[in-house]
């Protein structure tokens, strides 16, 4: 074999290696090619679950927006009556008497007891002997002497409310503290002060006293929309 023929031998040699080569070459850049896309083929079909998953939980889990619920107070009457006996025992009674009542609410179609809110008035209870009237007008001392002023101002201030009144009972002689015919006596169990809500809203009162008089104020609560 001369010479010329073993130089094409090698050299034809050295182009099949070199297509063999290049051939692997370019196999394995298509083959990268494949995988960087199924690779972002997945990818996204994995970002596309994870954001519908997360849409599904915030769904289930953000509560529903609640709309706030406003209360508003109105004032529908207010009457004040003057302290014309200082006795000391008696303001002690009138005081105690204002604080049990003072922010109580009274709910559409109840009736309100003055009795039932105070409960026993004798001495045993917390309260103080004062003067008071017996049934034959006589003036006496009685355990919670006192407690029939702020019956009869609460009573007044029903009226003025245009309020149901389902009990009341006059006292067995005129006071002066509120009109004629316009006062509200009360004597535990037996005698009572009742009114009803007659009303679609709560009712509040308000009792106030100091020195010189005692205010009861009434107080419509209402569900502003």
């Amino acid at each position: 074999m001369d010479n010329n023929t073993q130089k094409n031998d090698k050299s034809n040699i050295l182009i099949v290696i070199s297509i063999i080569i290049l051939l692997f070459i370019i196999g394995y850049i298509i083959y990268l090619m494949r995988k960087d896309v199924n690779l972002l083929n997945i990818n996204e079909f994995n970002l596309k679950n994870i954001e519908s998953n997360s849409n599904q939980n915030n769904d289930a889990v953000l509560p529903i927006a609640q709309k706030e619920i406003v209360y508003t107070e109105k004032e529908i009457s207010s009457y004040t009556s003057t302290l014309y006996d200082n006795q000391q025992s008696r303001i002690f009674n009138i005081n105690k008497a204002c604080e049990m009542i003072n922010n109580k609410i009274v709910e559409p179609n109840e009736e309100f007891s003055f009795n039932e809110t105070i409960g026993h008035m004798n001495e045993a209870y917390g309260f103080k002997k004062a003067t008071g009237f017996d049934s034959d007008g006589n003036l006496i001392q009685i355990p919670g002497g006192g407690m029939c002023q702020i019956s009869s101002t609460l009573y007044n201030a029903v009226m003025l409310a245009n309020l149901e009144v389902t009990e009341r009972h006059a006292h067995s002689r005129r006071v002066n503290y509120v009109p004629a015919d316009k006062d509200a006596t009360i004597y535990y169990p037996t005698l009572d002060f009742k009114f009803l809500n007659n009303t679609d809203s709560r009712i509040k009162i308000l009792a106030s006293t100091d020195d010189y008089s005692i205010t009861i104020t009434l107080i419509k609560i209402e569900q502003s929309n």
